[in-house]
């Protein structure tokens, strides 16, 4: 068994109020009535900040949790190439992952990597490349997430800060709905309209905020 990150409480700690939270969270999700744009297909769902360090890693991983604990098969992809993360968080290297995918040609086998909790993969980044925006905006990209969708019932997309860099706009194109994580305390009331304004004008549809902390 990997060594999970102490903050992936909805899979140590399943009957805490947090992971409760997580689970209300997924219901929430699941009232806005989703329909992917090719139906039989996996759900894209994709989590964004307007910063960093808002808690959008952490919840993007606590909700894959509650979705596989649910019986859904569900793969959750780092595509924050800036700062990748959720490798740690399950206690495992960043050595193959999108990176290696785009640049060497790997097969979509070789960049999954089961996280050790039932019917949770994941593609972690691989690395920190020079043009992290034109590989995620890549038809490479397109083709990577419309296998995936054929293979899973739940995408989750990680991204980098909305108003720092231009990645999360093009990883929304991707999405079936986008969740705008904020932090309380830290979140400035305009940073967070400006990444909802910017995302929306990117075509993303908006599924909510969630605050944090």
């Amino acid at each position: 068994m990997l060594q999970l990150s102490n903050v992936l409480v909805t899979e140590l700690d399943p009957i805490s109020p947090v992971s409760e939270s997580y689970r209300s969270l997924r219901t929430a999700v699941r009232f806005k009535k989703i329909a992917p744009a090719d139906q039989g297909l996996g759900m894209v769902l994709m989590m964004a900040s307007p910063k960093s360090q808002e808690g959008k890693t952490t919840t993007l991983a606590n909700l894959a949790v509650t979705y596989a604990q649910e019986g859904k098969s569900v793969v959750i992809i780092d595509g924050n190439l800036r700062q990748p993360a959720l490798h740690k968080l399950f206690g495992m290297n960043n050595t193959k992952g999108l990176l290696q995918f785009f640049q060497k040609g790997l097969a979509i086998d070789d960049v999954i990597t089961p996280t050790g909790i039932m019917g949770l993969d994941l593609i972690a980044a691989g690395g920190q490349p020079i043009n992290p925006s034109e590989l995620v905006g890549s038809s490479q990209m397109l083709n990577l997430m419309n296998q995936l969708k054929q293979r899973y019932e739940v995408i989750l997309i990680d991204s980098p800060s909305t108003l720092d860099y231009t990645d999360a706009s093009l990883l929304s194109e991707y999405s079936d709905g986008v969740l705008l994580v904020t932090r309380n305390g830290k979140t400035k009331r305009e940073w967070a309209k400006q990444a909802r304004t910017q995302l929306e004008q990117s075509g993303a549809r908006m599924l909510g905020m969630v605050f944090n902390q």
